[in-house]
């Protein structure tokens, strides 16, 4: 019961604190205290956040999603404007796993459906977020791990390629409606922008009110969040 959980993490915590007041240079027991408290508190809230019940059919049909279905990247689309609205930092949306993914050297006419189930259900988690005006605080971030050649296979299919590929930022601290950099005119290589994984994230941070050049402190060793020297895309940033 909640009650007995209350009273075990209770006791938990206690023996934690105990141990802390000892220790008190050590951040990393400090943050494993507050996370089984965060864990707590998410496991209260869970069951009212995946309880699509009370959402309209509109709402629903906005998405592409059949009432009473809980898989799909609709699903995963509207759970995560639930969890946002109840404060949640940082919510991570994975289209498919292993299986009939997006890794496809074969027909790229299999693409269609996938591309037709991310497009309707991000167009609509967008849409949701600026009317519950929660749009302007959440930075949405839209990638893959590499892009996909611009010619085609022998198979009707493309194939790994890492020489330029594009990425949506959208929301909190960025431009709306600008594109940055381009390839040339068959996609092949960077003409203008060129950029990188480094300035790509120290302008998520930058968006995100986060001091990119700063080091944290793990323990007693600093840890930057990007090397030195790499700085935000300033064309990008609100």
């Amino acid at each position: 019961t909640s009650r007995l959980q209350e009273l075990e993490l209770g006791l938990l915590s206690k023996m934690n604190e105990r141990h802390l007041s000892t220790r008190s240079a050590d951040p990393q027991l400090a943050a494993r205290i507050k996370s089984f408290e965060t864990a707590f508190g998410m496991q209260a809230e869970m069951p009212e956040v995946f309880d699509l019940t009370k959402e309209t059919d509109e709402t629903h049909a906005l998405y592409g999603l059949q009432r009473g279905s809980t898989d799909g990247f609709a699903w995963q689309c509207l759970v995560a404007r639930r969890l946002l609205e109840r404060g949640v930092r940082v919510v991570e949306l994975i289209d498919t796993g292993s299986h009939d993914n997006w890794d496809a050297h074969g027909d790229m006419q299999a693409h269609r459906p996938k591309a037709l189930r991310v497009d309707r259900a991000l167009a609509a988690m967008l849409h949701d977020l600026k009317l519950r005006v929660l749009f302007d605080d959440t930075l949405v971030v839209i990638c893959t791990e590499f892009g996909r050649t611009p010619q085609i296979n022998s198979s009707l299919g493309r194939d790994h390629f890492a020489s330029a590929w594009s990425v949506t930022l959208t929301g909190a601290g960025v431009k709306g409606g600008s594109v940055y950099g381009k390839t040339d005119a068959k996609g092949e290589r960077v003409a203008e922008g060129e950029t990188n994984a480094g300035p790509f994230f120290a302008t998520i941070y930058s968006a995100l009110g986060i001091k990119h050049d700063k080091n944290y402190h793990v323990g007693s060793r600093p840890v930057p969040l990007v090397n030195p020297g790499i700085e935000p895309i300033k064309e990008v940033i609100a």
